[in-house]
């Protein structure tokens, strides 16, 4: 399964939550260039790009790619750090632009996607600073009924930061290739099936695997029993999550972060999840970034919530645009369970 990128999934809901079928104008308006980007420190910057549509009768709720955008990275003093390439990427329901340089904790970076015929789209994030976290331990246990994975984390403040804490886990896909030496020769078993039957017991074969993890991934859910976390206003703490969100001023946050075991490991006993690697994440994201996750949670919750009556506000920090451009740093927790 392909990881669900937030603005897709959640702009998809609020065009459609409202279940009653209403009769729509002809289409008139223009379409905004749509930017979604999570800019993460020590990562390589990679922006999605789309073109919203003008609702109307017969037109799908998805996003139009768009692959003739100039997408620029810079500083927000005008640097220019580099211009983005695009990505081809079929799998993607954006259009993926991705560079090469190294982001930094500390740097206000400034997104802008210029597409012909369109109105430019810009949008800056702050990287924070690294969250200071501390593990210091992992059960396995149960909660609520549902198998989990809880860990117990120390998160310390900054001098004087307003940290944002954000907690996410996700299974990663791993592709298993298996080779094997022949007479001086190095064959992929899957593509020399009967060669390797028949010369596998041979002396002087040697077997090697080779293990690729792919840009695929399955979203864990999450949960929480902290009435200190965001989440305790969004849903409770007996409900699953994306994230779990914690909004720090100067306190040391010591927390349980529970995690579905179902998805550890592809074994039938405990799902179909895909063989891989377990991934988790304990952000700091820029403030802009953290209101978008709160209200993918929210509106995940109750799309209903978004009517015309009583609507909930996406964080939009795109000027001329719509969409999220946030910063990030993390720590990265890698955990096996499958036999690679």
């Amino acid at each position: 399964m392909k990881l669900l990128f937030l603005p897709v999934v959640l702009f998809m809901m609020l065009l459609t939550a409202c279940e009653q079928e209403l009769p729509l104008p002809s289409a008139s308006g223009t379409p905004r260039i749509v930017v979604y980007s999570e800019l993460t420190a020590g990562q390589s910057p990679v922006v999605r790009v789309g073109k919203s549509k003008v609702v109307g009768p017969g037109v799908d709720n998805g996003f139009d790619l768009v692959k003739n955008a100039n997408v620029q990275l810079m500083t927000k003093d005008g640097s220019l750090v580099e211009t983005l390439t695009y990505s081809k990427d079929s799998n993607n329901l954006m259009s993926v632009y991705s560079g090469t340089s190294k982001l930094s904790a500390g740097i206000n970076y400034r997104v802008i996607v210029s597409v012909p015929g369109m109105k430019e789209a810009i949008a800056s994030a702050l990287i924070p600073p690294a969250p200071s976290v501390v593990l210091h331990d992992t059960l396995r246990t149960i909660l609520n009924g549902r198998p989990v994975l809880r860990f117990n984390f120390t998160i310390a403040p900054q001098p004087g930061v307003h940290q944002y804490i954000v907690m996410e886990a996700l299974k990663q896909s791993a592709q298993i290739d298996i080779y094997f030496t022949y007479n001086g020769v190095r064959y992929n078993k899957a593509e020399n099936e009967d060669l390797y039957e028949s010369v596998k017991n041979q002396p002087g074969v040697v077997i090697t695997k080779d293990t690729t993890f792919l840009d695929d991934y399955l979203r864990i859910p999450v949960y929480t029993q902290d009435e200190n976390a965001d989440n305790n206003q969004i849903g409770g703490l007996n409900e699953n999550y994306n994230s779990i969100l914690f909004n720090q001023t100067y306190k040391p946050i010591n927390t349980n972060f529970y995690i579905n075991a179902t998805a550890l490991s592809s074994s039938p006993q405990e799902a179909n999840a895909p063989k891989g690697r377990v991934l988790v994440y304990v952000k700091s994201v820029s403030n802009q970034y953290y209101d978008f996750l709160m209200t993918y949670e929210k509106v995940k919750r109750n799309p209903g919530l978004n009517s015309l009556i009583q609507a909930i506000q996406l964080r939009n920090n795109l000027v001329g645009g719509l969409g999220i451009v946030g910063g990030s740093n993390q720590i990265l927790y890698s955990l096996y369970y499958d036999e690679l």
